[in-house]
């Protein structure tokens, strides 16, 4: 017979083994268990997201680890950092209610199985090991085996075909079909909207012109310009590629979308760029990538502007690669109601934002922000609050904020703050009173100019791990002895002097660790993204100073310890905004000509490629004349230098600090060097241009050993005295000849050949005061005319020798910098 008492054992076993679902584990014996339930796993591209929800461990004395490994190997990996929530720990206005452990695992492949082993433990028991899939995402591309459908601007009609398009968007949109690819015609369009929806591997693509553009006009709308989506239904599928949207409330208004792609469009002049504008959490798997967009929000303005550059809800999104100026908030994945999961906020170059850079306040677990640079905002990253967690918050770069680098209000809990450099005025990092608590910064670097950090409050209840960061500041407070530090609103005066626990090996710094960090004398005095270099120089006492942290390391480059801050010394700096010009779906050429900047009064360099790899180092003496050239006819340009006091010139044949490898004297004090290839030998010479004669004296060869060159090959004459020179090959012979810019005028004059004579072409590009470069910016084989513009730190590029209006536009430099091109190669 069974006993009462066996039925109701039975019935225990039963009722855990519900809970606990597949896997292996030790039920509890005795005191507080843990009780596993569920585990949710959300995957991006780059990232798969667990929690595990539980019940029970009152006693918060539980741990959970995450292992990884791609499906079919034997090598389990150690996942990032995880976090508990618990349902007692207020968050904003009351408790959580979640009780649930979290973890992610970082820097994956796309399109890949990964096994994940999920191990709960609790020394009350209860504790199981599960073992889980997970599949990372691809970017969703147009059906290759669609229908190719063409539109071109209109009022309607049109059935689509080449002889016979749909005139106009709307046109087209009504009658697009699954896996349909609406090929955009150049031209102007009306706004449009977008209700059907594609199917998973069929979506309805809408694709702009392989050249020129195709511009959506609002026309100044108070509505979307572009709208995907309704109110009362989940519209999915979609495509939104390669198109300007311009002159509305909303750019792109994306009403309960899933598996949206939005990618290499301009949008500007909208208050909203793309906006999730409902706010039911039925939003999924959305993706905005390598866009330019800009708001007409004032920085640095006041208050709390409501207006973003990226405004999204839901779960699965991901935010890369953008560049965004001039909102509110630049970035949000900020949840009105619902829970959220599993976003990912990364490459994105962020300016000019009123209040915050990127913000995922309310986002429950596994939000991750990573290698995201963030200039001229009030905060940078806004975690205000985190429901429970974690977010991963890593490798980012913070310059010129008003307050501080990670805004921590509303009772925020659950977060990890790791290898993030930020310079700032003010306090390098503080609370600005409010409470945070369950937080783990490790190995950042902060230096402001007031404390190094101030934090007041003292924490109601879990835990603040803070170790293996650096802290400094440009000042002591009120004089040599003052504080650098305020912890718990206890003041002290050096690293050492902290309570135990709190920095125990954590490390002073100053401005002298970085590369270039000078900050302006305030925070609402622009700083132009990328004009600070953030990096580590060379015996910083930062480098090899953080500690191990498994998975957040991975995939940097680290030998031994790895550096404090964002950048391992000497490694190459990420690609930050846009990997290709908008429009431009195509991967970017490593090799294609660039611009690089140099301030001539430090003799810092910074050079980029096209695929987003950035250099700086220092060469050269204060008033050098600095280009760049092929000097050993390896296909690579390098420095050079003209030191207008003596006539030397000066070359080096790497993109790196050191000296120079050649140095030769040639022409007069005051010429002006021009770098090229005169006789289509594919190597580069230095020949000069004299203002006070108009005269160009060109020579084939490169002098060496301190010694001169001689006289000229050949000289001759060619514009007005006062003309701006630059090289050039215009026509694609592989010859480079001599244009010059006038500035009176903005005109720009050319000849085809190294000779005497007038201009071949001419036409009208740039305003006066503008610097001009030349290069062959699209790949066409020939070179034509850019113009950097200091007033607004700002490269402007045509891709023909017409004039025209900029073909494309590069935020770039400040007005003490000049502007080099080349063909770097740093990849």
């Amino acid at each position: 017979m069974v006993t009462k008492q066996l039925l109701r054992v039975l019935f225990v076993v039963t009722l855990l083994t519900a809970l606990i679902g597949t896997g292996t584990g030790a039920l509890a014996a005795s005191g507080d268990p843990v009780l596993p339930g569920e585990v949710r796993v959300d995957a991006t591209f780059e990232s798969i997201g667990v929690v595990w929800f539980i019940a029970g461990d009152d006693n918060l004395d539980s741990t959970m680890t995450l292992e990884f490994r791609t499906t079919g190997s034997s090598t389990w990996l150690p996942g990032a950092i995880a976090m508990r929530a618990y349902p007692t720990i207020r968050v904003q206005d009351g408790p959580l209610g979640i009780n649930s452990w979290g973890a992610s695992a970082l820097f994956l492949e796309p399109g890949t199985s990964y096994d994940l082993r999920l191990t709960l433990t609790d020394p009350d028991g209860g504790g199981m090991v599960r073992t889980v899939t997970g599949i990372t995402r691809t970017v969703p591309v147009p059906d290759p085996a669609g229908t190719t459908r063409f539109v071109v601007p209109g009022s309607g009609g049109g059935t689509g075909t080449q002889v016979d398009p749909f005139r106009g968007l709307q046109a087209a949109a009504d009658a697009a079909n699954p896996g349909d690819e609406l090929r955009i015609a150049a031209g102007t369009y009306a706004p449009f909207e977008i209700t059907r929806s594609g199917e998973p591997g069929r979506p309805i693509a809408f694709t702009g012109p392989e050249s020129g553009e195709a511009i959506i006009d609002g026309a100044g709308t108070t509505r979307g310009v572009v709208t995907v989506g309704r109110w009362d239904r989940t519209t999915s599928d979609i495509i939104v590629a390669g198109l300007t949207i311009e002159s509305g409330r909303w750019g792109i208004d994306a009403q309960n979308t899933r598996d949206l792609l939005i990618s290499d469009n301009i949008i500007r002049d909208v208050d909203f760029g793309i906006l999730n504008r409902r706010g039911n959490a039925n939003e999924l798997n959305q993706t905005i990538t390598d866009n330019v967009i800009t708001g007409r929000t004032p920085w640095p303005g006041s208050g709390i502007p409501s207006e973003r550059g990226i405004d999204l809800r839901g779960t699965g999104n991901v935010v890369r690669y953008n560049r965004v100026q001039f909102f509110g908030d630049c970035i949000s994945v900020q949840p009105f109601t619902g829970p959220s999961y599993g976003n990912d906020v990364y490459g994105n170059d962020v300016s000019y934002c009123v209040d915050d850079g990127i913000e995922i306040d309310y986002n429950q677990a596994n939000v991750r922000v990573w290698r995201n640079r963030v200039t001229n905002a009030r905060m940078g990253v806004s975690v205000q609050p985190i429901r429970g967690g974690p977010a991963y918050i890593v490798r980012n770069e913070f310059f010129n904020l008003e307050s501080v680098p990670i805004k921590m209000h509303n009772y925020t809990t659950g977060f990890v703050v790791a290898h993030n450099t930020g310079v700032k005025n003010g306090d390098g990092h503080g609370d600005n009173g409010a409470m945070w608590r369950n937080a783990i910064f490790r190995n950042n670097l902060f230096i402001g100019t007031r404390y190094a950090f101030e934090f007041t409050t003292v924490a109601d209840e879990g835990f603040r791990d803070f170790d293996n960061n650096a802290w400094g500041t440009t000042q002591a407070i009120g004089g040599p002895s003052a504080p650098w530090f305020k912890w718990d609103n206890v003041r002290y005066s050096r690293i050492g002097d902290l309570p135990a626990g709190v920095e125990d090996k954590g490390v002073e710094v100053t401005m002298a660790d970085l590369l270039s960090p000078t900050l302006p004398p305030a925070w609402n005095v622009a700083s132009p993204p990328g004009t600070a270099s953030l990096q580590l120089v060379s015996g910083s006492a930062a480098i090899d100073r953080g500690a191990q942290l498994a998975n957040l390391n991975d995939g940097f480059a680290i030998a031994g310890n790895p550096d404090i801050g964002a950048f391992e010394f000497g490694k190459p700096m990420p690609t930050y905004g846009p990997r290709s010009g908008p429009g431009d779906p195509g991967p970017a050429d490593p090799d294609a000509v660039t611009v690089g900047m140099v301030d001539p009064d430090t003799g810092l360099w910074r050079l980029r490629d096209s695929i987003g790899v950035v250099t700086s180092f220092y060469y050269g003496n204060p008033g050098d004349l600095p280009f760049a050239g092929d000097w050993d006819c390896d296909g690579v340009d390098t420095p050079g230098l003209y030191r207008q006091s003596d006539g030397y010139v000066y070359l080096r044949n790497a993109n790196t600090q050191g000296n120079a490898g050649i140095k030769f004297f040639f022409g007069n004090p005051g010429d002006i060097p021009l770098a090229g290839d005169f006789n289509g030998d594919d190597c580069d010479t230095v020949s000069i241009y004299r203002p006070s004669e108009a005269r160009i004296y060109i020579i084939n060869e490169l002098g060496s050993d301190d010694g001169g060159l001689g006289a000229a090959d050949y000289s001759y004459l060619f514009g007005n005295v006062g003309d701006k020179p630059f090289v050039a090959d215009f026509d694609g012979d592989g010859v480079d000849t001599v244009g010059l810019h006038r500035e009176s005028t903005g005109f720009m004059y050319y000849r085809n050949t190294n000779s005497t004579g007038i201009a071949h072409a001419q036409f009208y590009f740039g305003d006066p005061g503008d610097r001009v470069i030349a290069g062959d910016w699209n790949a066409s084989g020939s070179d034509s005319p850019g113009v950097f513009r200091p007033s607004a730190g700002r490269v402007y590029l045509r891709y023909t020798n017409t004039q025209g209006n900029a073909d494309d536009e590069i935020v770039w430099g400040n007005d003490r910098w000049l502007p080099i091109a080349g063909a770097f190669h740093l990849h």
